[in-house]
């Protein structure tokens, strides 16, 4: 099944959005990650909350760069026609499990109930951008 020049020229310009998409999803962490290091050394006595949020962001961080490979892999499915290949669920659940793990094995030095919190910051991050673009397009910038 061939695609159409300008079906071809959408498929691009989605993959161009979305790899922009991500860019800003990993800014939005990177002040995330700055905010909860400051933190940490800031208040010394909630460190643990501090740091366990910090490996559960990480975490969170890195199954939302697995998710958006799937998606950019998916549009090379659509371009090139083949088959798709999936590596979804249980490699972004084995992350978030050994997350959990680590949280577990340092229960002195990180909060669990933290680590488990922080796996939900790239949910929280995505909701805000999403709020932000929708704002923004109300106002015609985006």
């Amino acid at each position: 099944m061939k695609l159409e020049q300008t079906e071809l020229r959408q498929v691009q310009a989605d993959r161009k959005a979305q790899k922009q998409l991500m860019k800003r999803y990993t800014k939005w962490f990177i002040g995330w990650f700055a905010i909860l290091l400051i933190g940490a050394l800031i208040v010394p006595m909630y460190k643990p909350i501090f740091l366990g949020l910090f490996l559960g962001g990480v975490a969170s961080l890195i199954i939302l760069h697995m998710q958006n490979r799937s998606v950019i892999r998916m549009f090379d499915v659509i371009e090139h026609g083949r088959r798709p290949k999936s590596h979804g669920t249980v490699s972004r659940m084995a992350v978030g499990a050994l997350a959990v793990i680590v949280g577990l094995f340092y229960e002195d030095r990180v909060s669990l109930i933290a680590v488990v919190t922080g796996l939900i910051a790239g949910h929280i991050i995505q909701f805000g951008e999403f709020t932000l673009a929708q704002l923004s397009r109300k106002r015609g910038e985006y």
